[in-house]
């Protein structure tokens, strides 16, 4: 939010030609974040984003943390019943998703929030930063090991621990204010995407 108000109009995430500026990002996340909280979402309270790379990925991101709740990435083509044991093991609350990629996902009693076909009303809500916020200590997503050596395990990361992760980086390669782009190769649902989102974000570069 304080990069918003520093460079509102600079490109923030690119995918293929489309783009969103970190105004518009903002805007989208925060109304997203108000739908979210309708739901119940908020403190350690768990948001499995289960979508394709494009410009929705960090909307949902960004929408679930501005809500106070901790995300789950969730590969859409993981076998279906990996992608049903961490919707289950991670107690998720909601699911963020496409309409195309429902299908895939288990009959289970889990609200969905379908990200193209609900946005129209998303849109309606306040496109305005929230008050309410989670502190160092709340989770802000659990990601899955692989699973190579029996069972995936959830891991939980806390927002001091991003934070202590960018300020180090800050530090010791001195490139807060000297990146411009950032290429986002990483899966979502692999630890390194967070470091990359932060890093750009925060930074003022384009991902």
């Amino acid at each position: 939010e304080d990069q918003v108000e520093r460079t509102p109009d600079a490109v923030a995430v690119v995918f293929d030609d489309e783009y969103l500026t970190y105004g518009e990002l903002n805007r989208r996340a925060n109304k997203l974040a108000r739908h979210l909280v309708r739901l119940g979402i908020g403190p350690d309270v768990k948001v499995s984003i289960c979508i394709d790379k494009c410009l929705d990925l960090p909307v949902a991101v960004l929408g679930t943390l501005k809500a106070g709740g901790a995300y789950v990435p969730v590969d859409p083509t993981y076998p279906k019943d990996r992608i049903s044991y961490m919707l289950q093991d991670s107690n998720a609350s909601v699911v963020l998703t496409h309409q195309e990629i429902q299908s895939i996902l288990p009959g289970d009693d889990i609200p969905v929030v379908l990200l193209d076909k609900d946005w129209p009303e998303i849109e309606r809500l306040d496109g305005e930063n929230l008050s309410r916020y989670s502190d160092a200590d709340n989770l802000a997503y659990m990601i899955y090991t692989s699973g190579s050596t029996g069972k995936s395990k959830g891991t939980m990361i806390s927002h001091k621990s991003i934070v202590n992760a960018y300020c180090a980086w800050e530090k010791d390669y001195h490139l807060c204010t000297e990146v411009n782009s950032h290429l986002q190769m990483a899966s979502f649902s692999f630890d390194v995407f967070g470091g990359d989102f932060v890093r750009a974000g925060c930074a003022g570069g384009k991902l």
